[in-house]
């Protein structure tokens, strides 16, 4: 064959083949690169957005480790208060009952101390009434009032030390 066919079909390949991967680089390279591209930018935007969501947690997190601590330190501070208004009730119902009980106690010794004394009257006049008459039967007469007060005032007197003997 003729050599210059060969060279003419040599370039003729040659310009098939430029032709070729000038298509190929302008309809298939290009599109193929700008996907891959895009892809690449997705994935890092992917990446920054997965990033600062972890920051976002991150922070939520804190803040509600935060609130959770401030919340305990509250809590603590209430219950504080509340044992020291209870322990301040306490004190305050104790101190009342240790009053009334004084108060009771110093009422009831004043009673006692009035009935005491009421029954010794009483226990005077009868002596004294029983004495009298007895006295009348022994010496078969009648006794004076100044014999009477004076007897009277010998037992009150005896009565009176020997209240004073027993406290």
């Amino acid at each position: 064959m003729n050599s210059s066919l060969i060279v003419g079909e040599g370039l003729l390949t040659l310009l098939s083949f430029s032709i070729l991967l000038f298509v190929i680089y302008h309809f298939a390279w290009k599109p193929f690169n700008k996907n891959l591209e895009d892809r690449q930018q997705k994935i890092q935007s992917d990446i920054s957005a997965a990033a600062k969501a972890k920051e976002s947690s991150e922070q939520t997190k804190s803040e509600l480790e935060e609130r959770l601590t401030n919340a305990q330190i509250e809590a603590n501070k209430i219950i504080r208060r509340a044992n020291a208004e209870a322990e301040k009730l306490h004190d305050t119902i104790l101190s009342e009952t240790y009053q009334e009980q004084a108060h009771l106690i110093q009422s009831t010794e004043e009673d006692l101390e009035l009935k005491r004394q009421s029954f010794a009257r009483d226990m005077q006049e009868s002596v004294v009434t029983m004495a009298s008459a007895m006295a009348e039967k022994v010496l078969e007469r009648e006794v004076s009032a100044q014999d009477h007060r004076q007897m009277i005032e010998r037992f009150i007197q005896r009565l009176e030390q020997a209240d004073e003997q027993t406290k």
